[in-house]
């Protein structure tokens, strides 16, 4: 019987939460401090430190969830980020490295940050990435980072570029989630702007069913040569406009949605980003959630949040 792998989630947001939950073991977890990149750095070194101890010669896995950048954040705040996980993979190199061949690392990427400036959609894993602003760069940057750290160090590695995700609890401040933007005003009342056309397409994919592709590839990733990053596209496989998310969360409450359409940048955004994975594509079939389960599923918890004593 194989030993389950030791697991570390760095970055608990929406998606980091789901990869949590989607086994039923209690992943490491370390305090992070991420007020100032040295500040980020030191605690990931002793995060490293304590999780090698607690790893010994089994198998383990990393995953990379963290980050706050969207489209609109600068390069220099970017920059920032990218370094910061590149001093960890440096530091990994050398915590992990008694036990290299057993190790697998996950980094969450971005579809909206690749494809951006990429033409003839859908977008494969083959279409060659143009992104449009200083978050798809970066994300880039990170992506060849961690192909350099699996193949200097033996690991095996796995990227996700993801598309748009959703799901309850997501962090409306990082101005990310249209979906949930979208129902918070619903249950507000209170307008919201958006400022790309209403017949951008996007393609969503409910946290939970993201998390199960995700688990699933990192398993199978297990098979694969030392040295060797695995790169899949993980969405629903079926894109939608926005016009039609508003249209079915109208017609699922049964009154309008408050919208305003807006007049700021849209720089760093696609009109069509419709993807289709050619790699492990059979996993595609764990996305089980449909967009009236997954709308009413935020919509519950959107009212829940409002009804809680303040």
């Amino acid at each position: 019987m194989t030993t389950p792998a030791t697991r570390w989630v760095i970055g608990r947001g929406l998606l980091g939460a789901e990869i949590v939950n989607v086994r039923r073991d209690v992943p490491f977890h370390a305090p992070i401090d991420w007020s100032s990149p040295d500040a980020t750095v030191r605690d990931l070194r002793a995060g490293l430190k304590r999780f090698g101890d607690l790893v010994g010669d089994g198998a383990w896995e990393i995953y990379w969830s963290a980050g706050r950048g969207v489209t609109s954040t600068p390069m220099s705040v970017m920059e920032l980020e990218a370094d910061v996980y590149e001093a960890f993979l440096d530091e990994a190199r050398v915590a992990m490295a008694a036990n290299s061949s057993q190790g697998r690392m996950f980094l969450s990427s971005s579809v909206g940050g690749a494809y951006a400036g990429s033409s003839h959609p859908p977008f494969t894993e083959s279409t060659p990435p143009r992104p449009l602003s200083a978050y798809g760069e970066v994300k880039l940057r990170m992506e060849g980072s961690l192909r350099e750290a699996v193949a200097s160090a033996g690991w095996r590695g796995l990227i996700a570029r993801v598309t748009n995700i959703y799901g309850p609890g997501q962090n409306l401040g990082k101005g990310q989630g249209l979906i949930s933007v979208i129902i918070e005003s619903y249950v507000t009342g209170k307008p919201t702007s958006i400022f790309v056309s209403l017949d951008t397409l996007r393609d969503y994919i409910y946290a939970t069913d993201c998390a199960r592709v995700i688990d699933a590839a990192i398993t199978r990733v297990a098979g694969e040569a030392p040295g060797t990053t695995v790169l899949k596209i993980v969405g629903a496989m079926n894109a939608l406009s926005i016009g039609a998310i508003v249209g079915e969360i109208s017609r699922l409450r049964r009154k309008p949605v408050p919208i305003v359409l807006g007049q700021g940048s849209a720089a760093g955004q696609a009109i069509d980003l419709r993807v289709r994975s050619e790699v492990w594509p059979d996993l595609d079939g764990l996305v089980a959630t449909t967009l009236p389960e997954g709308l009413g599923a935020i919509y519950r918890a959107v009212l829940a949040s409002h009804m809680l004593p303040r």
